[in-house]
C-alpha cells in the first residue's frame, strides 16, 4: 500500500465507522472502485482501533462510570441497583454474540473482504435494517405518545371536575407532552442488538446501523440507541485489535518501516474522521432518522452492481 492509499482508506474508515453505511464495505468497495486492491485485514482492524479512540475521547466519562460501577457492583449488591452497572452488564452481554462470531467464522468472514459484489449485497442489508428500524420505532412511539396523551387528559379532566365542584373556573388548560414514553433496555433486547452486531462482521453491514436500528425496533428512543451502540464498539473493536495485532505481529514488522507508516497514517487520518463522525451523528439523530443513510446505501450498492456489470461485459 502506498501512504495515500493508508491515508484515504483511513478517512473512509472513521468517517463511515459510526455513519450507518458500513465502514467494512467502504473498505472493499473503494479499492476495487479504484483497482487498489484489498487492504490487508490487520490494516482494517488498525483503523477500526483509530475509531475506536475516537469514542473513547467522547464518551470517556461515561466509560469510566461504566467500568466502576460494573467493578463496585460485582462486590456490593446494592450497587448493582444503579443504571450504569446495569448498562454495563447490558453492553458485556452484547458483546458476546460478536466475539463467538468472529472466533468461530474468522477464516469465512475474512474471504468476504475480497469480494466487492458480496459487500454490495451486504449493503442492500443495511438499507433494510435502517428502514425496519425506523418505521417499527416510529410506529412503537406513537403507540407510547397516544398512551400517554390519553394518561395526561384522563389526569387533567379529573383535577378539572374537582376543581369545579370547589368552585374554580378553569379558563385555559394547556397540555404539555413531555414524554412520548420510552422502552427501557433489558437483558432480551441487549442480546438481540448483540446479533446485529455480530452479523455487521460481514462487509457492508453497518455495525452501527445493525446495533441502532435492532434497537429502535424494540422501541428504543434514538438518542439511547445511538449511544449504546457507539458504547457497544469499545469491547468488541479493542478485542479484535488484540487479536488481529498478535496473529498478524510477524507481517507487520516483516515489512520494516513501509508497514508501519502506512498504519500510522491510516490511524491518524482514522482517528480525526471519527472524531468528525461521532459528533455529527450525535447532533444529526437529535433531529432526524436514519432513512437517509438507507437511501445512501441503495445507491452505493446500485453503484457497485453496475461497476461490476460493466466490468465483465468490457
Amino acid at each position: 500500500m502506498e501512504i495515500i492509499q493508508s491515508i484515504i482508506l483511513g478517512l473512509i474508515q472513521g468517517a463511515t465507522e459510526f455513519l450507518p453505511i458500513s465502514s467494512s464495505g467502504h473498505l472493499v468497495i473503494f479499492p476495487y472502485f479504484f483497482n487498489w486492491g484489498s487492504p490487508p485485514l490487520y490494516f482494517i482492524v488498525t483503523v477500526h482501533f483509530a475509531t475506536l479512540a475516537s469514542v473513547v475521547t467522547v464518551f470517556y466519562r461515561d466509560i469510566y462510570r461504566i467500568i466502576k460501577a460494573v467493578i463496585i457492583g460485582i462486590f456490593i449488591r446494592d450497587k448493582r441497583k444503579l443504571n450504569n452497572f446495569k448498562l454495563g452488564i447490558f453492553l458485556i452481554i452484547a458483546s458476546i454474540p460478536a466475539a463467538i462470531a468472529g472466533f468461530l467464522l474468522e477464516d469465512y468472514f475474512e474471504s468476504l473482504f475480497k469480494k466487492p459484489l458480496a459487500a454490495g449485497g451486504f449493503i442492500l442489508v443495511t438499507a433494510l435494517f435502517l428502514w425496519l428500524g425506523e418505521f417499527r420505532g416510529r410506529r412503537i412511539e406513537e403507540r407510547l405518545a397516544k398512551r400517554n396523551n390519553f394518561v395526561e387528559n384522563e389526569n387533567i379532566s379529573s383535577k378539572s371536575d374537582k376543581n369545579s365542584r370547589d368552585g374554580i373556573i378553569n379558563k385555559e388548560i394547556i397540555i404539555e407532552n413531555r414524554s412520548a414514553g420510552r422502552v427501557r433496555f433489558n437483558i432480551p433486547i441487549a442480546i438481540i442488538i448483540g446479533i446485529g452486531q455480530a452479523l455487521a462482521i460481514l462487509p457492508g453491514i453497518s455495525r452501527s446501523g445493525a446495533t441502532i436500528s435492532f434497537a429502535r425496533f424494540f422501541g428504543i428512543k434514538r438518542d439511547e440507541a445511538v449511544r449504546f451502540s457507539f458504547l457497544l464498539s469499545v469491547p468488541i473493536i479493542f478485542g479484535s485489535f488484540i487479536f488481529e495485532l498478535y496473529r498478524s505481529s510477524g507481517i507487520i514488522f516483516g515489512n520494516g518501516l513501509n508497514a508501519g507508516q502506512n498504519l500510522a497514517a491510516g490511524f491518524v487520518s482514522a482517528y480525526l474522521a471519527g472524531l468528525f463522525a461521532v459528533k455529527f451523528i450525535i447532533f444529526l439523530t437529535r433531529k432526524r432518522n436514519l432513512n437517509m443513510f438507507a437511501v445512501y446505501c441503495i445507491c452505493l450498492a446500485l453503484a457497485v452492481f453496475i461497476f461490476y456489470a460493466i466490468n465483465k461485459i468490457i
